[in-house]
C-alpha cells in the first residue's frame, strides 16, 4: 500500500490554508500568534507525508549534531529560552515517533510482531501497580521512562519500501562523521567543545555516546560492505573506528570487535569468499594500521591506564545491586533505575553521572529480574525471528550484531537515549529490507512466465 495524495487534493489543501490564513489576518489578526506555529506544522507534516526520505534526514541529523544533549546544555546553561527551549528538546525526543506515524500513514502496518515494544507495554501496565509500592519513581517518571523506552523499536510497526530502509541505514552509518565534522567548527567559533575535560573526543556529544553511535555505524557499513562489496563502506567503516578510537570507549571497541571477529569467522564462502578474506588481511590490514595506528594509540592511553576509570562502574553498581536485592522480582517501576543513585551526592557529583551504565542493573531495577529478562528475550526474539527469512549475509551480520549489543549492554546505557535510537532504528530498518526482498524474491518465484501465461489464456 502507497497512499500519496493527488496533486489536485494537495493543490486544494494549500489554497484552502492559504485562504484561511487569509480571512484571520483580515477578520481577526489577534489570532495570527497562535495559528502561524500551527500552519507551519501542518506544512512541514504535509511535506513529511509527501516525501518520507526527508524525514529520515531530518532523524539523522537529529542524532548526528546531538540537538538533544545541545538543547538539554543550553537549558542547562539558561541558554535555552525557557518554555520555548523544552518544547524543543521535546519535540527532538520523538523524531522516531514521527517518522514511524508518517509511514505507517502512508505504508500501513506491519504484521510483524514487535515484541521489544509490547514487552515494555506490558512493564508499564505493571509498574502502574508496581510504582506507588516502591516510592522511588513517580507516573511521571513512568510516563517519560515508557517514552524513552519505546522510541528505539517503534519503527518496528512501519512499512515502507526498500529504498527507505536503505537510506536510514546509511543515514546511521553517517551520523558519527556528522558529529565529527560539526564539532570541529562549533569548537573553533567556541559553541561545544569537541574534546572533553579529560582529553577524549567527543564531536558535538559525550564521549561515550558518540562512541556508541560508532558501534551503530560500523554495523551498517559492515552490512552495506557484504551486500554490495565497495570499498565506500570499508572506508566509511574505517573512518567510524577512527572516531571510536579517538573517544578512547573501552565498552564499545569490545563490542565492535567481538562483532567484526564474529562476522570474519562465521562469514561462509557465499558471504564473503575466500579470496576476499585473504585481500582483507593481507591488503587491508597495512592500510588500516597506517591510517588507524594514531587512533589506535590515542585510545591505547586510556585502554590500559589501569587506574583511570571514568564512569565509575565500581562505585555506581553497588547501589543497583542493593535495590535489586530489595525487590527482585518485579523491581521499583519503569523510571525507577534513574533515580536510585542521588544526583547530589557528592561522589556522585564528582563522577558527572549517576547512570548505571549496565541495562541488565537497570531494568531489573526498573522491572524486576522477570521484566529485565522478559524484555532482552524480546529483543532477541525479535531480531532472531526478523532475520530468518533474510539473506545469507543480513542474517549474519543482524546476528553478530545482536551477540555484540548484548555485550555492550553490560557495560553502557544501550537501550535508552538517541544511541538506542540509532542502534534499534538500525535493527528495524535492516529487518524491514530484509523481509521486503524476501517477499519480492517470493512474488517472482510465484509469478508465471510471459510465455506460460500466453499458453495458459491460447
Amino acid at each position: 500500500m502507497d497512499t500519496v495524495f493527488s496533486p489536485a487534493l494537495q493543490r486544494f489543501v494549500a489554497a484552502s490554508g492559504a485562504a484561511g490564513l487569509l480571512l484571520v489576518a483580515l477578520l481577526a489578526p489577534e489570532y495570527m500568534m497562535y495559528l502561524l506555529p500551527a500552519a507551519v506544522v501542518a506544512l512541514a507534516a504535509l511535506v513529511f507525508y509527501q516525501f518520507p526520505i526527508l524525514l529520515v534526514a531530518v532523524l539523522v541529523l537529529t542524532y548526528g549534531l546531538a540537538l538533544d544533549i545541545q538543547i538539554d546544555m543550553m537549558a542547562a546553561q539558561g541558554r535555552g529560552g525557557g518554555s520555548a527551549g523544552a518544547a524543543l528538546g521535546g519535540v527532538v525526543k520523538v523524531v522516531p515517533f514521527a517518522l514511524a506515524a508518517v509511514l505507517v500513514l502512508r505504508y500501513g502496518i506491519s504484521d510483524a510482531v514487535n515484541w521489544p515494544f509490547l514487552t515494555f507495554v506490558a512493564i508499564a501496565g505493571l509498574s502502574l501497580v508496581v510504582l506507588p509500592i516502591g516510592r522511588v519513581a513517580g507516573f511521571g517518571d513512568m510516563a517519560r521512562s515508557f517514552i524513552g523506552s519505546t522510541a528505539p523499536f517503534v519503527l518496528g510497526f512501519a512499512l515502507a519500501p526498500r529504498r527507505i530502509w536503505t537510506a536510514l541505514i546509511i543515514g546511521v552509518a553517517l551520523i558519527p562523521p556528522i558529529s565529527a565534522v560539526a564539532s570541529v567548527f562549533a569548537d573553533a567559533v567556541g559553541f561545544y567543545p569537541m574534546l572533553s575535560q579529560f582529553g577524549r573526543f567527543q564531536g558535538m556529544h559525550s564521549a561515550p555516546f558518540l562512541a556508541g553511535f560508532c558501534v551503530t555505524a560500523i554495523f551498517a557499513c559492515t552490512l552495506q560492505y557484504l551486500r554490495e562489496f565497495k570499498l565506500r563502506w570499508l572506508a566509511l567503516g574505517g573512518v567510524n573506528l577512527a572516531i571510536m578510537l579517538a573517544t578512547q570507549a573501552r565498552a564499545p571497541f569490545i563490542a565492535v570487535s567481538l562483532f567484526l571477529f564474529l562476522v570474519f569467522v562465521l562469514a561462509g564462502p557465499r558471504i564473503l569468499p575466500l579470496k576476499r578474506k585473504v585481500d582483507l588481511v593481507m591488503g587491508g590490514m597495512v592500510p588500516a594500521l597506517i591510517l588507524l595506528g594514531p587512533a589506535l594509540l590515542y585510545a591505547l592511553q586510556r585502554f590500559t591506564g589501569e587506574s583511570e576509570n571514568f564512569s565509575g562502574r565500581d562505585i555506581i553498581w553497588p547501589y543497583f545491586t542493593a535495590a535489586i536485592e530489595h525487590r527482585p522480582l518485579f523491581g521499583f517501576g519503569l523510571g525507577a533505575g534513574k533515580l536510585i543513585v542521588d544526583p547530589e551526592d557528592p561522589t556522585i557529583k564528582l563522577l558527572g553521572s549517576n547512570a548505571a551504565h549496565n541495562e541488565y542493573l537497570r531494568l531489573a531495577v526498573d522491572a524486576g529480574v522477570v521484566g529485565c529478562a522478559a524484555i532482552f528475550l524480546s529483543i532477541i526474539l525479535w531480531i532472531w525471528n526478523g532475520t530468518r527469512r533474510a539473506g545469507p549475509a543480513d542474517q549474519l551480520v543482524l546476528r553478530c550484531a545482536l551477540v555484540a549489543a548484548l555485550l555492550h549492554s553490560g557495560f553502557d546505557n544501550t537501550l535508552i537515549a538517541s544511541t538506542a535510537v540509532s542502534q534499534f532504528c538500525f535493527f528495524a530498518a535492516a529487518i524491514a529490507r530484509a523481509r521486503t526482498e524476501a517477499d519480492a524474491r517470493r512474488h517472482r518465484r510465484h509469478r508465471p512466465a510471459p510465455g506460460a501465461r500466453a499458453h495458459a489464456y491460447g
